[in-house]
């Protein structure tokens, strides 16, 4: 028997008809008794003074009166004193030993920046699971039950978020939960809305795999940052052919982390309009100190919605492949588990999985000490901009190690990066491929030491002179 679409096609209202009808008091006593259960896998974040040991450092206690430690300027850490989580650096000699994409698509003169790779050496606790894997030679197939009950601690502690996770479909990576979910809850003739600039494999995942149109509704720039325009997304919600918004949300490449206020707009409007939102959160997780992150799904919870997330990024384990398919609704559960191909639903890793469990209930205190050092990084670029590179505008992230630069007061192009390839040596991603609100930007990746960055910079203002 057919699954019932819980979002209607444009002749009405998204249904809430969720076959296990839990109230939400009876999933909050769950999830309380979960987080109890597994109180030794529960990181919660310490509210006393605050500590914090990066690679290279000999540590130091950051307060009120001494916010800095002291060779990284590393403002705060949220870090347990009595559990520090090392963040270790590792030099461009060691980095070129590596051998993914990130250091292998450019001449060994060349420093990357592009893809969204970090430049530290793994969290311990997932290196020790791996490594433990492998020894007993643990290398079968992913048993998904375990990545759902990991998530739904993750989102309790770390953002209040009581997701169930008989709602959790575990998949390769993002883009294959975006596109085939996608196809699952669209038709063909059908349109996806999307926001430029963002993530380029938006475009092509949108028409490539799920054969759909992509209607796009820019950012808008209000002078200091960039933000969903409320008033296109209305107008564009209201065609009869668009059937889904494709958000990213921290948003790539800017940084932007919405507001509950923006959020609780779009949900009305998709609600208004019939149109399914599928929240792209894989930068979530990074959401720096003082910034406060709402899962979609959170804001969403009485209308249907789809958040596809990941422990790849914060954790830097993309090549694992372990991502997450979430839903608030379980007649939209149950239609995504009909229409994704079994062999997609099986796709992730199982060493992805082990990783994605560890990440998600003991590697707390490493993302803690991560976030703490990418905010410094993004305080250091500013400065470094300022002294070396001040024509461009950079718009300070709220999230995550990206940084959007406005390259157009330096006239060199529409795509930038050719520029500081040829001449500096440092690769950069090409705004253009954002899409036509990126010609003369570039994106870069500051997730690395402050010396790699300081050299990254200095390069980029040389070859200007």
């Amino acid at each position: 028997m057919p699954v019932p679409n819980p979002i209607s096609r444009k002749t009405g209202r998204p249904s809430n008809n969720d076959s296990r009808s839990k109230s939400s008091s009876a999933v909050r006593r769950y999830w309380l008794s979960v987080v109890s259960s597994r109180a030794c896998l529960v990181v919660s974040r310490p509210r006393r003074g605050l500590y914090v040991r990066i690679g290279g450092c000999s540590g130091c206690v950051a307060t009120k009166d001494f916010p800095h430690c002291c060779e990284f300027k590393v403002r705060t850490s949220v870090c347990d004193p009595e559990g520090v989580s090392e963040l270790a650096f590792e030099g461009l000699d060691q980095l070129r030993l590596r051998r993914s994409a990130k250091w292998k698509a450019f001449a060994p003169d060349v420093i990357p920046a592009w893809v969204a790779e970090m430049d530290f050496a793994m969290a311990p606790p997932i290196a020790q699971a791996l490594h433990a894997a492998i020894d007993r030679s643990d290398t079968g197939y992913a048993w998904p039950q375990a990545v759902g009950d990991a998530l739904a601690v993750f989102g309790a502690t770390r953002w209040g978020w009581l997701l169930d996770p008989a709602d959790v479909i575990p998949v390769a990576d993002v883009l294959t939960g975006v596109g085939h979910t996608l196809i699952a809850v669209t038709e063909p003739g059908e349109a996806v809305v999307i926001n430029s600039p963002v993530y380029p494999p938006f475009f092509t995942t949108v028409v490539n795999v799920a054969h759909r149109t992509v209607i796009d509704v820019p950012l808008i720039w209000n002078g200091a940052r960039h933000g969903l325009d409320l008033e296109g997304l209305a107008r564009e919600f209201a065609r009869p052919e668009v059937t889904a918004y494709l958000m990213c949300t921290p948003q790539n490449p800017t940084g932007q982390v919405f507001s509950k206020a923006d959020l609780e707009c779009v949900a009305e409007l998709a609600s208004q309009h019939g149109v399914l939102v599928v929240a792209d959160e894989i930068h979530a997780p990074m959401a720096y100190p003082g910034v406060e992150f709402w899962p979609y799904l959170a804001v969403s919870a009485d209308r249907p919605a789809v958040s596809v997330i990941s422990a790849s990024k914060a954790w830097n384990i993309a090549g694992l492949k372990c991502a997450q398919i979430v839903t608030n609704n379980a007649d939209l559960t149950a239609r995504l588990r009909q229409r994704i191909p079994q062999e997609v639903q099986h796709g992730a890793g199982h060493l992805g999985a082990l990783a994605a469990v560890v990440a998600y209930t003991e590697g707390q205190p490493w993302l803690d000490s991560l976030v703490a050092h990418l905010s410094s990084q993004a305080e250091l670029l500013s400065e470094l901009l300022a002294m070396h590179l001040p024509l461009i505008r950079f718009e300070r992230p709220m999230a995550s190690y990206l940084a959007w630069f406005d390259c157009r007061a330096m006239d060199l192009g529409q795509d930038p990066a050719v520029f500081f390839l040829e001449h500096a040596r440092v690769a950069l991603n090409s705004g253009p491929t954002f899409g036509p609100s990126g010609t003369g930007f570039v994106r870069l990746n500051f997730a690395t030491s402050p010396e790699i960055l300081t050299e990254i910079i200095t390069r980029m203002g040389t070859a200007l002179r």
